[in-house]
């Protein structure tokens, strides 16, 4: 493998390449106030990007002093090319984009996944990669990386899934058997955590230094950016607030244990509920066991008070969940996303009463609550973005040197 660049040069290659990012043009003096550095560290690191074909300049016309025109730096989007690909429990996403995380091209594959063996996961992964390189006119030699987001508990720094809904464990990991079949670097991490990274880089985080983001779907995961970077914890499993115990000894949770915010919280949590009401009798259906969640959810809006109340008590746990992040950790922003957005106000009504109710009112003016319109993408997109979080760190030895890379992981 290539040798990797010293940390602080890492660090200041990435947080130069970070703050082109965000400005989109920017100049050198700019670059050197914002970061710490002198102009000419600026300068020198620059130039070796330049060369690289990383970025490049473009004249700004009489925008300077004196008539002079400023020569602002830009990234040059071709400069790599990078996989993102979200699993869940029955469907596949892909995304292939530029180093600005602009989508090139996109597939969505419908499977059931739950409970089937990794090769077989890994499977309908290589396919959808290799579909979406295709359609995105690029060569597999081009691509620079490849993420994965998956739900459970993921050890990012070694790409190992310690649980998962949906596949079961075999000798080698699902990162293994991914980097070995295209020969291309590749990582893996908590799905929650790779859409926290789609909204730093693209969404409602992009230039704030610390938030939390809250994804609910038939799970409820949550990612936090501290000083602009994610935090993952001492082994990666930061960010488990689907399974704090709300309730000691309440509604079992599909973790083992009992009473999780998740378990009130998720669609899953909330189809459940749905589903002990038909077979109570408080609300007559004609067969629980083949209720689905928008089935629910279209009872609900419908008027059903049963049900109404629900997704009430979801959002009053959510609520709970949030003024709890406002007072242990400050943040500017909650970012509440996934597709159980699509309960509207049903969920987010009560969930915004309980925030008031429950903290207090210097906090709870330090933070905004935003609800994200849920886009399907956004979990794949989110994936490719852990690969270019990865490139931009060491920005001159692995962006412009896909093929090399596989050249390296060829030798070893």
């Amino acid at each position: 493998m290539a040798v990797r660049p010293e940390p602080l040069k890492t660090l200041n290659q990435y947080q130069i390449l970070n703050t082109i990012r965000i400005a989109g043009a920017i100049s050198r003096t700019e670059i050197a106030q914002i970061v710490g550095h002198s102009r000419a560290t600026v300068t020198n690191i620059t130039s070796k990007m330049i060369r690289n074909d990383l970025i490049y300049e473009k004249e700004v016309e009489g925008s300077a002093a004196r008539g002079r025109n400023r020569i602002l730096l830009a990234i040059n989007p071709d400069a790599a090319y990078v996989v993102g690909v979200k699993v869940s429990a029955f469907r596949i996403g892909c995304v292939v984009t530029d180093i600005l995380a602009n989508v090139k091209s996109s597939v969505v594959m419908p499977v059931r996944t739950s409970e089937r063996p990794v090769e077989f996961v890994s499977d309908l992964i290589e396919e959808a990669v290799r579909h979406c390189v295709k359609e995105a006119g690029l060569s597999l030699k081009q691509i620079s990386g490849i993420g994965i987001g998956i739900p459970g508990l993921v050890d990012s720094r070694e790409g190992v899934s310690y649980w998962s809904p949906l596949y079961s464990r075999g000798e080698k990991t699902l990162r293994e058997l991914i980097r070995d079949r295209f020969n291309i670097e590749t990582y893996v991490d908590n799905d929650s955590n790779t859409v926290t990274l789609s909204q730093l880089w693209r969404g409602q985080g992009l230039g704030v230094n610390n938030f939390a983001v809250v994804t609910v779907e038939d799970g409820l995961g949550m990612g936090l950016i501290v000083d602009g970077e994610l935090y993952r914890g001492s082994n990666g499993f930061a960010g488990e607030l689907g399974h704090f115990v709300a309730t000691p000894g309440g509604v079992q949770c599909r973790c083992g244990k009992k009473g999780c915010y998740e378990a009130y919280i998720s669609n899953f949590g909330i189809l459940n509920a749905a589903k002990g009401l038909c077979r109570e009798g408080v609300w007559k259906c004609d067969d629980a066991d083949s209720l689905s969640y928008e089935d629910v959810l279209e009872e609900a809006r419908a008027g059903n008070q049963a049900l109404v109340e629900v997704f009430k008590r979801a959002g009053q746990y959510l609520g709970h969940a949030l003024s709890g992040l406002m007072q242990l950790l400050n943040p500017s922003k909650i970012i509440v996303t996934g597709n159980g957005a699509r309960a509207g106000d049903l969920i987010f009504g009560p969930m915004r009463e309980m925030i008031e109710e429950s903290t207090a009112p210097e906090l709870l003016k330090a933070a905004e609550v935003v609800v994200h319109e849920w886009q399907d993408m956004d979990w794949a997109l989110g994936a490719a973005c852990l690969v270019l979080q990865e490139l931009y760190k060491s920005p001159l030895d692995r962006c412009v040197a896909a093929e090399k890379m596989q050249e390296a992981l060829k030798a070893e």
